[in-house]
């Protein structure tokens, strides 16, 4: 088109401005406005609009003479929220309630909820929300505005006087001077003059690679050689305590505790006078001093083998164990395990295990028994016990010698215990040959790193741990727990474990399901909310990168101490960042689970979830499918 005549005017197109901003990551909607320059002098600001999200992009635009517009260019994924199923409370339906899904970014991710089939609400997961956050969406003049909730715990005040005891446990007896090695031998002694048997070939010693003290081969042993054989009437169960010292466990009876804890506590208490009798024979020199055994029913063989073995449990400090650092330091145990739930649980037990004592104390002193111990002596028989216990025909049994084994620190054993109910006897035997000067272990079972620690008090090599563990604690996920159950039902501690499917875990997912609600979702959001908390702590920031590595490099490894770098190699020595680290890989299977339950296919994407997980992960997922039409056993999920 040519120019137009002189003295004519051309066609004038109105003008348009458009800019594009992008919505940085600390915008709040609704709230954040934003300075944007429009040209070389002007400058406009605008409020966020609410249904824009981090990372966004807004367009604002006008043409010459009209106002300004803006709209939001949409970069963030949306999460469909139409299949999931909305809690009204009450008969209001202009509230809704739901939960942040597992499968989100905060500050990213938007929730597109369906509210019928003519109307839906979108919004955007804010930066400071977690999966399993209670959401609640209120109607307001046609319109609906969200609220986003999380629970937050206050810790109660630590019980002083109750930690300081359980810190004194980091002590042996000053005054006793005992000599641990003569101890030992001792035992022995007395085993086998009651007509125990105790293989010459063996004795206490201290070897790489552990160098803690255990027992050692003196000579060379043969497969399937027997080395210890301690028939039953020389264990320390309840009903052993009720038969040697019937009138202790009449006070105990008296006691207001229920069946478990009045026998946890009669066992406890007659260890307890066992270390107290022993700490007095070794102040005053005489071996053969004995108040309690004055009144008890105990056979002369039983007297010194008993006797012996308190000798050896009153040399234990206790100075390594969980119980006995949390009361040191309940502040230094919180940081060191954080985000872990383990330092509250040994800190509880500290004030459990005195009101234990405290109770047992009072029954006898109203039955008038001069069975009275210190409280120190009774947390040192019960930590005794924690570390020490077998299953034989009875659950609590401490075996003397027996129980001077140590834990294999790999998955091969060299000896095993059984329980050989025709001859009523504990008998320990060789699996494979020994050299001399080579130490005998045993396993005290295929435990996680989490479930040792809190046991015995320490942990292993990564490489070698047999599973994973973690325990859900109810009123950390209770939005959670209101949406999918009743609040009544909702309280019950879930172990999640990754060598079976815990009976705490069918349970609830089968209430889960009786209700219709979907277990699958159920279980997926209680560990999204419960990983959520690790994946935000620095401190084991270099450990989980590491795992990520390891995925990396292969989709079923979950060996992140191959992959930690040098500035971070200590962490995976050290029990805390083990115990945390089971815990997320616990966490980790569970939602693979959950996403293998939900998939068409068995096969799809089987390679990307955790190897060593396997054989469990089948079982759980039959479990999670089954839920969806009725629910199922722990034997019907099982696969054949």
């Amino acid at each position: 088109m040519g120019a137009p005549p002189d003295g004519q005017t051309g066609l004038q197109l109105p003008k348009r401005l458009q800019v594009v901003v992008e919505v940085p990551k600390n915008a709040r909607p609704g709230i954040t406005k934003l300075a944007v320059d429009v040209d070389d002098e002007s400058e406009l600001h605008i409020l966020v609009p609410m249904e824009a999200a981090a990372g966004d992009r807004i367009r604002i635009s006008k043409v010459s003479g009209g106002p300004w517009t803006c709209v939001v260019l949409k970069s963030q994924p949306v999460y469909d929220m139409d299949s999931k199923k909305l809690h009204a409370p009450g008969d209001d339906d202009c509230k809704l309630q739901l939960l942040v899904p597992a499968h989100v970014k905060p500050g990213e991710t938007k929730l597109q909820v369906t509210i019928s089939d003519d109307e839906q609400v979108q919004l955007c997961v804010p930066e400071y929300a977690s999966p399993g956050d209670l959401v609640e969406l209120v109607r307001t003049e046609e319109q609906w505005t969200a609220k986003f909730t999380r629970d937050r715990f206050a810790l109660g005040l630590d019980p002083k006087s109750n930690l300081a005891v359980m810190a004194d446990l980091a002590k042996t007896s000053s005054e006793a001077g005992l000599d641990v090695e003569a101890a030992v031998e001792r035992l022995f002694a007395a085993a086998k003059g009651a007509g125990c048997f105790v293989s010459p070939k063996i004795k206490r010693g201290c070897v790489p690679p552990l160098n803690i003290p255990g027992l050692v081969a003196v000579e060379a042993i043969e497969e399937g050689e027997e080395l210890i054989r301690i028939p039953s009437a020389f264990h320390i169960t309840p009903p052993s305590v009720e038969k040697a010292a019937p009138a202790l466990a009449e006070a105990a009876r008296s006691s207001s505790l229920p069946e478990l804890r009045r026998l946890e506590a009669l066992h406890a208490f007659f260890v307890a006078r066992l270390l107290a009798d022993a700490q007095d024979r070794a102040v005053s020199g005489d071996l053969q001093a004995s108040s309690a055994f004055r009144r008890w029913t105990a056979t002369e063989g039983q007297r010194k083998v008993w006797e012996a073995y308190a000798d050896t449990l009153l040399t234990e400090d206790f100075s390594y164990h969980p119980f006995r650092l949390a009361a040191c330091s309940p502040a230094e145990m919180r940081r060191d395990l954080t985000p872990s739930q383990e330092a509250e649980y040994f800190i509880d037990m500290a004030t459990d295990l005195m009101s234990l004592h405290e109770t047992m104390l009072r029954s006898s002193e109203a039955a008038g028994m001069p069975e009275n111990v210190e409280a120190e002596m009774f947390l040192r028989a019960r930590m005794s016990a924690q570390t020490r216990v077998f299953q034989t025909c009875v659950d609590t049994t401490l075996v003397p010698v027996a129980d001077l084994l140590n834990h294999s620190p790999t998955l091969t054993p060299g000896v095993l215990w059984s329980w050989d109910a025709e001859a009523e006897a504990m008998i320990v035997t060789a699996v494979r040959a020994h050299s001399p000067g080579e130490e005998l272990f045993t396993t005290y079972g295929a435990r996680s790193n989490m479930l040792l620690y809190r046991t015995y008090g320490f942990t292993l090599h990564p490489k070698e741990e047999p599973s994973f563990t973690y325990i859900i604690r109810p009123h950390l996920v209770r939005p959670i727990m209101k949406i999918f159950m009743d609040d009544e039902e909702a309280r019950p501690l879930i172990l999640l474990e990754t060598s079976h499917i815990d009976d705490s875990l069918c349970q609830v997912l089968n209430k889960v399901a009786r209700k219709g609600s979907d277990a699958i979702e159920f279980l997926r959001l209680l560990c999204a909310r419960s990983r959520w908390s690790y994946e935000q702590d620095d401190r084991i920031r270099p450990a989980l990168d590491a795992l990520a590595r390891a995925r990396d490099a292969d989709p079923g490894s979950h060996a992140w101490w191959k992959h930690i770098d040098e500035t971070h190699k200590e962490l995976v020595q050290q029990d805390s960042v083990r115990v945390i680290m089971s815990e997320y890989l616990c966490l980790t299977a569970h939602l693979e689970a959950a996403d293998a339950a939900d998939a068409s296919d068995d096969a799809a994407d089987a390679g990307s979830y955790l190897s060593s997980c396997e054989a469990w992960r089948k079982s759980l997922v039959k479990a999670l499918r089954l839920c969806k039409t009725g629910g199922f056993s722990i034997s019907s999920a099982t696969p054949a």
